[in-house]
């Protein structure tokens, strides 16, 4: 075999770094080349097809057949159908409404003091307890005063403090004799310690004002006061205080 001197092997280590760059060189040549190509070619195309995309004539949308267009005839029947769904339309969005009757005016009601007046002009023996237990002067019980004592002279006449309709008439054991007048609304007025010999009888229809019976001394509950009238005032099934209807 034969052996190579340095200076020979410096030289084939040069020819083939200058060969493998020569063909490096090429081959990135042929490369470029390739692309430039393309490029071109890819750029001619696109402007060929852009011209002829804008030397295009415009296009309109197309016109609807004559089978898809609404027609709206002009006869008498169809008239009168569209004029009647415009009425129920325009009905239905209106707010409904009631019929305008004539005016009822709402009976008054009867509760109100200024409605009410007295039935006996006195000084106020006992008021009443507000559900408060009271010590009777009569029993010496403490007990509940449901009502309103008025002083009065025996025999002094005693009115209707509304008007009404007298449902009771009655001696009861305890507050002697009572009239029960009905004022509707839910409110009745009790009468207690009337003489015999009435005024009224039961049905009768009293008027604010009207006497109904005078002052007596039956009412054995409550016998230990001077002459008095016991009033009760009973709104829907409850006592309460008489002096809240009574004007001042």
């Amino acid at each position: 075999m034969r052996s190579y001197t340095k200076d020979e092997k410096k030289s084939h280590i040069l020819r083939f770094w200058i060969v493998t760059l020569l063909c490096a060189g090429m081959i990135g040549a042929a490369s470029y080349f390739a692309y430039t190509q393309t490029a071109n070619e890819l750029t001619v195309q696109l402007e060929a097809n852009v011209s002829s995309l804008s030397e295009m004539p415009p296009t309109e949308p197309p016109a609807p057949k004559p089978d898809d267009r609404v027609k709206l005839s002009t006869t008498p029947e169809t008239s009168t159908t569209v004029e009647k769904s415009t009425t129920a339309i325009a009905a239905a969005a209106r707010p409904e409404t009631a019929p305008v009757t004539e005016t009822v005016e709402a009976s008054p009601e009867t509760t109100e003091a200024d409605e009410f007046c007295k039935p006996i002009e006195g000084e106020i023996l006992q008021p009443f307890s507000h559900g408060d237990l009271v010590k009777s002067p009569t029993t010496g019980v403490w007990q509940t005063h449901n009502g309103l004592d008025i002083a009065a002279s025996l025999g002094e006449d005693v009115r209707a403090v509304a008007g009404g309709v007298v449902t009771q008439v009655e001696e009861d054991a305890l507050w002697g004799v009572t009239v029960t007048i009905d004022h509707k609304n839910g409110v009745l007025s009790r009468y207690c310690n009337l003489s015999q010999g009435l005024a009224v009888a039961v049905g009768d229809a009293v008027e604010a004002g009207m006497v109904i019976g005078t002052i007596g001394s039956t009412a054995d509950v409550e016998s230990g006061e001077p002459s008095h009238l016991h009033l009760e005032i009973i709104k829907d099934g409850d006592y309460t205080d008489p002096e809240a209807f009574l004007p001042q």
